[in-house]
């Protein structure tokens, strides 16, 4: 079975069951009557057939007496009895008339019809334990079995009031403990019915709880989404779209020149190039902010060796990675800076130095990072100290975030990357900014 028809039949039982209880408790008062009305008019039939000998009048008194006990249990306002409920004094007054009503008809039946009517106690004594408190009940059945055995002493003998009396014990002992243990039964039922309540309420508050913060969470991604579209926005807005105003204002005062004075109009058209250039990196670096940090679940280090892995791979460059130092807990725009630097560092030796080895240390200390990398390289394409757009969107980050960069050719051939920065910032950066090419 599956878990969702398993969790279907769950709640199918769960409704039956609570249909099933809630139809036990309101017919409560009906049950009672049932069994109240059943012994009632048993004793009415037993009252009409099985005393043919006595007096019509003794008879009549008889099926009066009983029929008046009949109809008080008929009545709703008699026969509604609960548990300990309704007023004492309502109930004493039934117990009262329904007892004179019992006396009479046990006093004037006989024979087989008096045994019968006999039983009734058992009935009245139910009643006072379902109604009354337990010590109150106790002496009304008391009470009543004394005046019973009383009776038969008086109209039979003694020795039959004793043999009813021990009779009479028993089946009041039995009554008076079933009816404990209904009474029983009935408020476990209620207090279980109070708390299944209670349980469901708090059940609802959960899911409206839980409601509220899902909302909230959407509320919150929805946020987050404008958010960063906002930010993309004006990324672009800022970056690119200065970069393409400049070269439409060199391009239109290229278009100018091109006839009256041509050599102007190449130095207009590859300062546009260089331009565009910018614009191009620029358009990755944003690309490279939207993809996910190569940092997200690994340390700087772990990261800083797994780049060198895969680029030793590539390029067969032997390339050595030492750290000293522990690593301190970085702020991830520090740690992403030194891994786009390394990265940095590596492309520009391999495309720019034509190295075969290349050295990169970190030390770590409390309050600084020093990283450095080293290739043994020569510089060709006129590289130089300053560098291309790529080292300087390095060194803008780098002083943003209160470090320093150096880059130039190292006095012993190659060229260094030399970089330090505080391990507390005073400034974040708040996105990844790519670097391509020197």
């Amino acid at each position: 079975m599956s878990p969702q028809n398993q969790k279907f039949d769950i709640r199918a039982f769960s409704e039956l069951s609570n249909t099933l209880r809630t139809w036990w408790q309101a017919t409560l008062p009906s049950r009672v009557m049932v069994v109240a009305v059943v012994m009632i008019v048993g004793a009415l039939i037993a009252a009409v057939t099985a005393q043919p000998d006595a007096p019509l009048w003794r008879r009549g008194a008889v099926v009066g007496a009983l029929s008046i006990l009949l109809a008080l249990n008929l009545v709703p306002s008699s026969s509604e009895i609960r548990p300990r409920s309704r007023p004492l004094g309502n109930v004493a007054i039934y117990l009262s008339v329904a007892s004179v009503l019992y006396f009479i008809a046990f006093g004037m039946s006989s024979g087989p019809a008096s045994t019968v009517i006999s039983m009734l106690l058992f009935l009245l004594v139910g009643q006072a334990t379902w109604t009354l408190p337990l010590a109150a009940a106790l002496i009304y059945a008391g009470g009543m079995a004394f005046g019973v055995c009383t009776m038969i002493a008086f109209f039979v003998d003694l020795e039959a009031a004793l043999q009813s009396a021990a009779t009479f014990s028993f089946g009041i002992v039995f009554v008076v403990m079933f009816v404990q243990l209904s009474l029983r039964y009935e408020q476990q039922t209620e207090q279980a019915e109070a708390q299944r309540a209670r349980a469901e309420e708090l059940l609802a508050q959960l899911q409206a709880s839980h409601d509220e913060l899902r909302a909230a969470r959407e509320r919150e991604l929805r946020m987050a989404a404008i958010e960063e579209r906002v930010r993309l926005a004006r990324d672009i807005h800022d970056g690119l779209g200065h970069y393409l105003t400049i070269l439409n204002v060199q391009l239109q005062a290229a278009s100018r020149l091109i006839q009256r004075d041509p050599e102007r109009a190449a130095a207009v058209i590859a300062t546009c190039r260089e331009v565009a250039q910018t614009a191009l990196d620029e358009v990755r670096r944003s690309v490279a902010a939207m993809q996910p940090s190569p940092l997200d679940g690994h340390s700087l280090d772990a990261a800083i060796e797994r780049l060198i892995d895969d680029f030793r791979v590539s390029t067969a460059i032997d390339v050595r990675f030492v750290q000293t130092g522990d690593l301190p807990a970085l702020p991830q725009t520090l740690a992403m800076t030194l891994y786009r630097a390394v990265q940095e560092g590596l492309t520009n030796a391999r495309k720019h130095g034509n190295a075969s080895r290349i050295d990169v240390t970190l030390a770590c200390l409390p309050d600084t990072v020093h990283l450095t990398i080293r290739d043994n390289g020569q510089l060709t394409n006129g590289a130089s100290e300053g560098g291309g757009f790529g080292l300087t969107g390095l060194r803008e980050r780098i002083e943003r975030l209160g470090g320093a960069l150096h880059a130039a050719p190292h006095p012993d051939g190659g060229f260094l990357l030399d970089i330090v920065a505080p391990v507390a910032m005073a400034h974040e950066v708040h996105h990844d900014t790519g670097v391509a090419g020197r």
